[in-house]
C-alpha cells in the first residue's frame, strides 16, 4: 500500500526490472543446462617424450607413489604438500592422497588400477570427478618413449565451461613439465657414456663475459690466449667489473680446411659492462650440455666428438659459442693429467629443414 500510494510509477518500474532480471537469470540457467547437455563429457590430454634411460628405471618412477616427489610437477609447485600412501605401494589398489594450499595443486587422490612394464593405469580425482590416467612405455635398456595421458571427466554442470576452456593446454602444460622432470631425473640416474665421457644436461644461469675475439690459426691459439688475457682483464678492471670465473675459451667456428677458429679469450664478470675498445661483452645462459674433461687443455678433441654424438642421438643442435672453462690454474698444478676443463654446449631442438 505504501509503495503504490506514494510512488506508484517507480514501484512498478522496480517490479518490472526485477521480473526482467529474474527471466534473464532463468534464461542463462536454461542456456547453461542446454550447453551442458551438448558439451563433451570428457577430454583426452596426452603428452609424449623420449627419455634416454632404461625402461625399467622409468617404470619404477611412475608405478611407485614414493617416487612421485622426484618428478611430479605438482610437487615442484608445492614441495611441502601433505601426502599419504594407503595400501602396498606399487600394487593395484594402493592410494596416494595429497593436500596443498597452492591454488594449482589443491587436494585429491590417485589410485593404482593396473601396472605392467608397458602400461600403468590410475584413477585420479582432483575434486571434480574420478578420471582415468595412464602411462604407456616403449623402449629398451637405453631409451624409453613414454606417453602420459588422461581422459578428463567433467561433472555435468561443469561441462559447458569445458567448451570455453583449453583444457588440453591447461592440463598438458603440467604434463609437459612433469615429463621433463622425469626425463632429467631418470637420465641422471643412468648417465650414458659417449667415447668414455658422461654428458650432463643442465640449465645454465644467465652470465656475462668480457672477451677479446678474433679468427686465429690453430697453431697460434696458445700465443693468442697468452697475449689477450691481460687485455681482457684490464678492460674489465677499467669498467669496474670483477672477474668471477677462470679463463674461458669461446669458439664460434672450427675450420679444418683453413685450419683456424673464430674464438675469444674471455672471463666471466660479476655484472654487465659496456664494451670497451677492442673487447666485447657477451651474454650466455639457457639449456646446455657439459663434459668435465681431465687432461691437457689442448687435447679435448675426443670430448667434443662425444658432444656431437650426444646431440645427434637426441636431435639437438648447438648454439654458438662453445665454451671451454679452464678450471685449473696450470701455474699451480704442473701435472697436466689433473687439469680440469669444463666443456659447455648450449643446445636447442634440431630444426628440421623446410621442404
Amino acid at each position: 500500500m505504501f509503495c503504490f500510494k506514494f510512488a506508484p510509477t517507480s514501484c512498478i518500474h522496480n517490479v518490472k526490472l526485477l521480473k526482467y532480471l529474474f527471466l534473464t537469470l532463468v534464461g542463462i540457467a536454461i542456456l547453461w543446462l542446454l550447453l551442458c547437455l551438448l558439451a563433451k563429457k570428457s577430454y583426452r590430454v596426452e603428452r609424449s617424450l623420449d627419455i634416454y634411460a632404461p625402461k625399467a628405471t622409468v617404470y619404477e618412477q611412475i608405478r611407485l607413489f614414493k617416487n612421485f616427489t622426484n618428478w611430479s610437477p605438482w610437487h615442484f609447485m608445492d614441495p611441502n604438500m601433505k601426502i599419504s600412501i594407503e595400501g602396498t605401494d606399487g600394487e593395484p589398489g594402493a592410494v596416494y592422497r595429497w593436500e596443498s594450499q597452492h591454488e594449482n595443486v589443491g587436494k585429491g587422490y590417485q589410485k593404482l588400477i593396473t601396472s605392467t612394464p608397458v602400461r600403468v593405469d590410475y584413477e585420479v580425482d582432483f575434486g571434480l570427478e574420478p578420471s582415468p590416467v595412464y602411462f604407456i612405455l616403449d623402449g629398451d635398456s637405453i631409451k624409453t618413449s613414454i606417453t602420459w595421458g588422461m581422459d578428463l571427466h567433467l561433472p555435468f554442470l561443469m561441462r559447458a565451461g569445458g567448451m570455453f576452456t583449453d583444457l588440453n593446454m591447461y592440463v598438458g602444460k603440467d604434463y609437459e613439465n612433469g615429463l621433463a622432470h622425469l626425463k632429467k631425473y631418470c637420465e641422471a640416474l643412468n648417465p650414458k657414456e659417449y667415447r668414455g665421457f658422461r654428458v650432463k644436461a643442465v640449465e645454465r644461469e644467465e652470465a656475462w663475459y668480457v672477451a677479446f675475439r678474433d679468427t686465429v690459426a690453430f697453431q697460434n691459439i696458445p700465443q693468442f690466449i697468452a697475449e689477450k688475457t691481460p687485455l681482457v682483464l684490464e678492460a674489465a678492471g677499467k669498467a669496474g667489473a670483477k672477474p668471477d670465473s677462470m679463463l674461458t675459451g669461446m669458439f664460434w667456428t672450427y675450420d679444418t680446411v683453413l685450419m683456424n677458429t673464430n674464438m675469444a679469450v674471455a672471463f666471466g664478470i660479476d655484472k654487465q659492462m659496456k664494451p670497451a675498445p677492442g673487447v666485447e661483452v657477451i651474454k650466455t645462459g639457457g639449456n646446455a650440455i657439459i663434459i668435465d674433461f681431465l687432461g691437457d687443455f689442448g687435447k679435448t678433441a675426443e670430448a667434443h666428438m662425444a658432444m656431437d654424438e650426444y646431440m645427434a642421438e637426441r636431435k639437438l643442435q648447438q648454439i654458438p659459442p662453445i665454451l671451454e672453462e679452464y678450471l685449473t690454474d696450470p701455474t699451480l698444478e704442473p701435472d697436466t693429467s689433473k687439469w680440469l676443463t669444463r666443456i659447455v654446449y648450449f643446445v636447442k631442438p634440431l630444426e628440421e629443414p623446410k621442404k
